[in-house]
């Protein structure tokens, strides 16, 4: 299985990721085989890169199974659009989704070990869902109960919810906001706090992250310039996982970082804007080179990622004397991954 560019990708190639909409919904199965009319669809739909393999491929998405995360994405997405309408929120849904993600996360070792598939249009909803996903993995990792897992979790995947308050041609503005502009954003914190109190089912630490996301050690965040201890566990992690995501994901007026990247500078940031130990907990979550990454590795040839573990990463020879073998790569090995080449 390969991640590549769609202007790579060639007829016949079959796909190994479902691509899904922002609702939810399934707009090609993974198993299909590619063709022009599908690919010259997606392009149209703004998707740049798919998961692709030689033969149909059975995968995960990020630890959670494909009909979870299409629930998932489409039970965040209508309580999203509830709140921008000013409606009666049921969440329920979210409530009831989470209960599947908490289940399989718990049954399995996993990690957040695969790359996006998106268009310019499924941000909000792409982010919350992944934001999600990795602190459900973090909080695992840390040892919470089942019982704290869902309260983060339910917090993590609605942390953004406040932003549904916002102007649209402020959430949707390709490029840096204004000075005004950039105020009124910093109020999502706070509009999403409101939202979430005292809803039905909704525990208060899970406003509370949505409430203090923002926030940072050293006490420059907003909205409540909250420092240290007075930030919630959940928040903390939450905040992690937020901010590694967006640097993933990227946006038009920002270079989007690779995922070692990432890690690199959230870990030269803390102590000062992020809890050290939560930084490391995102780095045993996540896959510095996710499935799908073309690497250099220290023996010169290229290698790609074809699984990933907390322990070992695999990868499959694509040049070399052994192109097309694999090898299972751990810490202590004398094999390593040099970097990232796409």
């Amino acid at each position: 299985m390969r991640y590549l560019p769609l202007d790579e990708i060639e007829e016949g190639m079959f796909l190994a990721r479902s691509v899904f909409g922002e609702d939810g919904r399934t707009l090609l199965a993974r198993g299909v085989k590619l063709t022009k009319n599908y690919l010259r669809e997606l392009k149209a739909l703004n998707y740049t890169h798919l998961f692709v393999g030689d033969r149909p491929e059975e995968v995960e998405v990020n630890g959670i199974s494909e009909q979870t995360y299409s629930q998932v994405l489409r039970s965040v997405r209508g309580v999203f659009l509830s709140a921008a309408k000013n409606q009666n929120l049921d969440f329920k849904e979210v409530l009831d989704v989470v209960d599947f993600m908490v289940d399989e996360v718990l049954n399995a070792d996993v990690m957040y070990n695969m790359l996006d598939i998106k268009n310019h249009d499924n941000y909000t909803y792409l982010h919350s869902v992944k934001v999600g996903i990795i602190a459900l993995i973090m909080g695992k990792n840390l040892g919470l109960a089942r019982k704290q897992l869902k309260e983060l979790t339910v917090g993590a995947l609605l942390h953004d919810i406040g932003k549904m308050c916002i102007e649209n041609t402020i959430l949707k503005k390709r490029g840096h906001l204004t000075y005004q502009e950039y105020e009124k954003m910093r109020d999502h914190p706070k509009y999403g706090f409101e939202i979430l109190r005292g809803a039905p089912g909704v525990n208060l630490l899970s406003a509370h992250v949505a409430y203090q996301h923002h926030e940072r050690e050293d006490g420059s965040g907003y909205p409540r310039g909250l420092n240290g201890d007075q930030i919630h566990l959940y928040a903390k992690i939450v905040m992690a996982a937020d901010s590694y995501d967006a640097m993933t994901l990227g946006r038009s007026y920002r270079r989007t970082l690779w995922n070692h990247e990432a890690l690199a500078q959230l870990a030269a940031e803390a102590p000062e804007k992020y809890d050290p130990k939560m930084i490391k907990l995102l780095a045993q979550s996540v896959a510095s080179y996710p499935v799908g990454s073309v690497v250099l590795l220290n023996n010169l040839e290229v290698g790609l990622v074809t699984a990933v573990t907390r322990s070992s990463v695999e990868i499959e020879f694509l040049t070399g004397a052994d192109k097309g073998q694999r090898v299972t790569i751990r810490a202590n090995d004398l094999l390593k991954v040099e970097r990232r080449l796409s």
